[in-house]
């Protein structure tokens, strides 16, 4: 299964021949594979760093799920809104979701 991901903020990915990840990028470039475990280790808080390093991650043949966290406790909604905050942002996609 395949696993791509956004970057949110700049790294580099030791497991990527010390590639470096910038911002806005797709993770993993051509010629990588990304390991459930190590997309998990990426995607949460980093524990001294304090933030993470990748978020929208998609597995090859999942439906994409929202809100989808874009970085900075920022979500995005199904139709591209952007809310502040989990708990809203479940709580705009559920009301999206009810107009439909």
């Amino acid at each position: 299964m395949n696993i791509t991901a956004k970057v949110v903020n700049t790294f580099r990915e030791k497991e990527h021949e010390n590639h470096i990840y910038n911002a806005g990028d797709v993770y993993p470039v051509t010629g990588y594979k990304a390991t459930d475990e190590r997309v998990k280790f990426l995607s949460d808080v980093h524990p001294q760093l304090k933030k993470i390093y990748l978020a929208d991650i998609v597995r090859e043949g999942e439906a994409l799920e929202y809100p989808k966290h874009v970085g900075g406790g920022t979500y995005e909604l199904s139709n591209g809104e952007k809310v502040k905050g989990k708990d809203e942002a479940i709580i705009a996609e559920d009301l999206l979701k009810q107009g439909e």
